[in-house]
């Protein structure tokens, strides 16, 4: 069996130094060699307008660092990105655009030409920026993070970013189920596969992420490959996941997409175990959690700016602003976009009294 090799390198800080060791460290791990003259396009993540201090967005110092890489090899770099909403003011509060403008082009996908592509799911064709297609080399820098709906934001779940807009939202609408999404997820992968990926893991995002509600918790490893599966199988278990409890993890496997074996260079027993979100629970659990009805989306009122993201992205218009949010729970689909984009993380999910007793009783409370 073919083997996919998986680099996983210490690092402690984001002091430029160690992120430049670390990152020269990962491509040999890789054995990946750039060539000269490349047009090259960075995925981050940047999921919001959110200060380097929260940790939700790739650091800024990987990306200035890992552009002074690539400008030893004359590369035309460009960092692209579709955010949740409000592109233009992420990159700024996000630290990217000040840290890195002097090496790359930084881009708006939202303002840029679009292609349209087929894919083998009920969208049948999907609109995605042109540039992805007429650059030489992609590579997707994603942020090691729990996720409250994919269980998991690394790789393939950073590529969602390539989608324009509010279509991010309406998506959901179509794929209610998560076999589903993560189909088009796996789609949207199998379209790009970038050549090389990188998952800033220096300091990571645990709990209910991938947004404000999550917690930063330091990590001190950056995982790459050239496959962005593998690197994301790798990250599963590193933070405390079997590989079967990542949605798209285990659709990838059914769907027959990744069938190599591993071999991880580097720290080969790196484990950091994280606080999943308050959405997971095995299986036996879940069946018998979801007969007893599923959570419903409350807000905390107390952190509420009433600033209306929540209802803005919500894509089935289950949210009114009255003035606080309110939600219309019929409608609900549970994608938990509202969380996602929520700025001061109002929005939680709330048990009922007994689903609560469950959770506790069997560990996952």
């Amino acid at each position: 069996m073919k083997k996919e090799i998986v680099s996983v390198v210490k690092c402690n800080s984001y002091k430029p130094r160690e992120i430049k060791k670390a990152l020269k460290q990962s491509f040999k791990n890789l054995e990946f060699d750039f060539k000269q003259g490349l047009k090259i396009l960075i995925k981050p993540n940047i999921l919001m307008p959110a200060k380097p201090s929260a940790h939700i967005t790739t650091n800024p110092t990987l990306l200035k660092e890992l552009c002074k890489i690539l400008k030893n090899y004359n590369s035309k770099i460009i960092i692209a990105e579709s955010s949740a909403y409000n592109t233009d003011k992420a990159f700024k509060v996000s630290g990217i655009e000040k840290a890195c403008r002097n090496y790359a082009k930084i881009l708006n996908l939202e303002k840029t030409k679009k292609v349209q592509i087929e894919i083998p799911n009920k969208l049948k064709k999907l609109m995605l920026p042109k540039i992805l297609f007429d650059v030489d080399l992609i590579i997707n820098v994603a942020k090691l993070k729990t996720h409250s709906l994919t269980k998991l934001t690394c790789c393939v779940k950073n590529q969602y970013g390539f989608i324009i807009g509010e279509s991010k939202s309406s998506f959901h609408k179509i794929f209610t189920k998560l076999k589903d999404f993560s189909d088009l997820l796996l789609d949207i992968n199998e379209k790009i596969k970038p050549e090389l990926n990188i998952i800033d893991g220096v300091i990571g995002l645990e709990g209910n992420g991938p947004g404000t509600s999550g917690s930063p918790i330091k990590t001190g490893i950056i995982i790459s490959s050239k496959d962005p599966i593998a690197a994301d199988i790798v990250a599963a278990k590193t933070i405390g996941f079997k590989e079967n409890q990542i949605p798209f993890l285990k659709r990838a496997k059914k769907r027959n997409l990744f069938n190599k074996e591993i071999e991880i260079i580097g720290e080969k027993n790196f484990k950091k175990n994280y606080k999943k979100p308050d959405t997971f629970s095995n299986s036996l659990t879940r069946a018998f959690l979801n007969l007893l009805g599923k959570p419903k989306i409350n807000f905390d009122y107390e952190k509420c700016i009433k600033c209306g993201l929540c209802a803005k992205k919500c894509p089935t218009k289950a949210i009114n602003l009255n003035p606080f949010p309110e939600c219309n729970h019929k409608k609900c689909i549970g994608c938990l976009c509202c969380a996602e984009v929520c700025p001061v993380a109002a929005p939680y999910l709330k048990d009922s009294l007994l689903r609560r007793f469950i959770k506790k009783i069997t560990g996952f409370s």
